[in-house]
């Protein structure tokens, strides 16, 4: 609401906002299925923006050549900045394809690396006109999303100041991590996709699309764990039309949802996801020179921190 909504849904607010406070671009990271697209939609719809999708597979292997790149950000730029289309959010998935630096770019052996090299040359055009191009005036938002945000270079991903060349700026005003969905996110989660689900069903029976009578409580226990997606993957697979054209004569059971779970090893995948995503947040803030400036870098006190 801060970051994005209210400076973008009102041209005196984004005028008025003091210029330390007026962020430009934000990071939306963490699990896979944890909401970051869905709250990128979800700005968008609440203020009207339009959407321009920066991402790579949106982009793909088009504006390629010499010149390639900074046309095709050129024109993402100069249709965001145009005040006939405001407010305007730059969605960039995946962004730590285009935030590789040099070391990660050779220690990178998946798949995926010939899509992070493809994606680079994005690189600068992104930083320099993200920094040099968005006044306070423009109601224009970059907003990123990862899953793997050890994969970028965060010193490329963290904005540092308007200080030195646009390149070497940084990119992200800000950074928000979105956790995994807790007992309480879960109950609401279950409740909320099993009555779009009825909603949407092709069933005509009035009676049939009304929420059922669940323990909410004990689905949230069972799916402990398990993010938004999968949670909607399973509704999905067990609110059939034809299972929900027998609701009348069956009633629903939450045995039934909790055949679909996936079998999964997942204590230990939480694990390493919490720590690395701790590591990325202590260096997305800063968090260890924030410390030695407030207690000093003595090794006195870094032993006490440690």
């Amino acid at each position: 609401m801060e970051y994005c909504i209210l400076p973008l849904g009102s041209q005196s607010i984004r005028t008025s906002i003091q210029d330390n406070e007026n962020v430009r671009s934000i990071l939306f990271y963490g699990p896979e299925g944890s909401g970051k697209t869905r709250m990128v939609q979800t700005i968008a719809s609440e203020i009207g923006a339009l959407l321009i999708n920066l991402s790579s597979s949106s982009i793909g292997n088009s504006f390629g050549g010499k010149d390639g790149a900074t046309a095709l950000i050129h024109m993402a730029f100069t249709v965001a900045k145009a005040k006939e289309y405001a407010p305007v959010i730059l969605y960039i998935d995946n962004c730590h394809e285009f935030f590789l630096g040099k070391s990660k770019r050779r220690g990178v052996k998946s798949p995926a690396t010939i899509i992070n090299a493809e994606m680079q040359r994005f690189q600068k055009d992104l930083l320099v006109y993200k920094n040099q191009a968005l006044r306070k005036e423009d109601r224009v938002l970059v907003i990123g999303c990862t899953n793997v945000p050890e994969h970028s270079d965060v010193k490329l991903m963290r904005w540092k100041g308007s200080d030195g060349k646009p390149e070497k700026q940084g990119f992200f005003d800000r950074s928000l991590y979105f956790p995994r969905a807790n007992h309480a996110d879960r109950e609401m989660l279950w409740k909320e996709f099993i009555r779009q689900r009825l909603s949407e069903c092709k069933c005509k029976q009035e009676e049939s699309s009304k929420l059922p009578t669940l323990d909410f409580d004990a689905l949230a226990c069972m799916s402990d764990g398990y993010n938004a997606g999968e949670i909607l993957s399973n509704v999905d697979s067990v609110l059939t039309d034809d299972r929900v054209a027998n609701l009348l004569s069956t009633p629903l059971s939450e045995y039934e949802f909790a055949r679909y779970f996936p079998r999964r090893i997942q204590q230990s995948n939480d694990n390493d996801d919490d720590t690395r995503f701790l590591n990325f947040t202590r260096q997305i803030t800063n968090l260890d020179s924030v410390w030695k400036l407030m207690h000093g870098g003595g090794a006195e006190q870094q032993t006490k921190k440690k």
